[in-house]
């Protein structure tokens, strides 16, 4: 409603015959919208809050899904805890030879982050 009063901009609705500009019953009609919107959102936060009440209630597990069991370098494992042993880091730096990263190329996997953490 400020930047509609500092740019002078008039809202008109043709289907419900009303209109926002800088008369007395545009600021009654924002109102009523802006606690129409109020109140709705409430609803929306109230329903979704009972919804998972609910589905706790029932056993089931809320929150992100854990890590699948298997991984991408499961079956480099030996060969990543052997360079590992031998004073690798976990790094995935192109420049370096001694870290893990001929593994993951060499097997044609895609790099990420992440994807040595839980060695």
């Amino acid at each position: 409603m400020k930047a509609q009063k500092q740019k002078r901009i008039n809202l008109y609705s043709v289907k419900g015959a009303w209109r926002l500009d800088q008369s007395i019953e545009s600021k009654i009609i924002a109102l009523a919208f802006s606690l129409a919107a109020e109140i709705e959102r409430d609803l929306i936060s109230q329903r979704t809050k009972e919804a998972l009440r609910f589905k706790k209630a029932q056993g089931m597990k809320l929150g992100r899904p854990t890590a699948p069991a298997k991984r991408k370098l499961d079956p480099y494992r030996p060969e990543i805890e052997n360079l590992l042993a031998n004073g690798s880091t976990k790094s995935l730096s192109p420049v370096a030879t001694t870290q893990p990263r001929p593994i993951v190329t060499k097997h044609g996997l895609k790099l990420s982050k992440g994807l040595l953490y839980p060695y």
